[in-house]
């Protein structure tokens, strides 16, 4: 567009400059300013198009965005990995061995179908961090001591005095990869009794490898800053 600018001052300054110029110059010069014309006019519209069609995928992207921002309340898992998410706790009084996992029967959230009411194990369903936790209650004349298990070995341990209805909680994060087992059992060589639902057991995934998810998600916003800056380009050549 530039080179035709170019074409079309040069004509004009031609024929305010000359005044002995001959009729047959001055055809010659009406057509190529005329020609000149008719192609800024071609491009004009060709660029019309184009921010038309920039302007309807801006808006495309922003609706999406729009929409999935309007989903509600979602885990945030980094890369867009499904979340992983567990809760439970006992319905009865329990008798707890070191040799058996703890079954919790009732299953409060269990997102990614990790874990097990009949075995009392948390699977996980994809590798990654995560924070598993348990709370324990006392009866009176009997105390609590339990751990926290990772495929048989104990990762951390947690108890309630016999004074009785004293409670203690123990939280760890711990890396796991698919199909490794969490459980809790008894880690004082007996047998204990927990007190139905306030016992509990659960857990979270917090964290997956993320590199994909940003780069995805860098390139998605360059793109649009891309169409943001022909648009407005091309709005401003329109307007001059």
């Amino acid at each position: 567009m530039a080179s035709v600018g170019f074409i079309l001052f040069s004509c004009v300054s031609l024929i305010l400059v000359s005044d002995a110029i001959s009729t047959k110059d001055q055809e010659d010069v009406l057509h190529a300013i005329k020609s000149a014309y008719d192609e800024m006019k071609m491009e004009v519209s060709t660029l019309k198009k184009e921010l038309t069609l920039m302007k309807q995928k801006n808006c495309e992207c922003g609706t999406k965005i729009e929409t999935n921002s309007n989903k509600g309340p979602r885990f945030l898992v980094p890369n867009g990995q499904a979340p992983v998410a567990f809760h439970t706790h006992l319905s009865a009084n329990f008798n707890v061995s070191s040799n058996h996992a703890v079954a919790y029967d009732v299953v409060k959230i269990n997102v990614g179908d990790g874990y097990n009411k009949f075995s009392g194990i948390f699977k996980a369903p994809a590798a990654g961090l995560y924070l598993i936790t348990n709370t324990v209650m006392s009866m009176p004349n009997h105390g609590i001591h339990v751990e926290i298990v990772k495929n048989g070995v104990a990762i951390g341990k947690n108890w309630a005095d016999h004074n009785g209805y004293e409670s203690g909680t123990m939280s760890v994060i711990i890396d796991l990869d698919v199909n490794d087992s969490v459980w809790v059992r008894d880690s004082d060589g007996g047998t204990e009794r927990l007190e139905h639902d306030y016992n509990s057991f659960s857990g979270f995934l917090i964290y997956t490898d993320s590199s994909k998810y940003f780069i995805h998600i860098q390139e998605f916003e360059v793109s649009i800053i891309s169409i943001n800056q022909r648009a407005d380009s091309s709005e401003v050549e329109e307007g001059e």
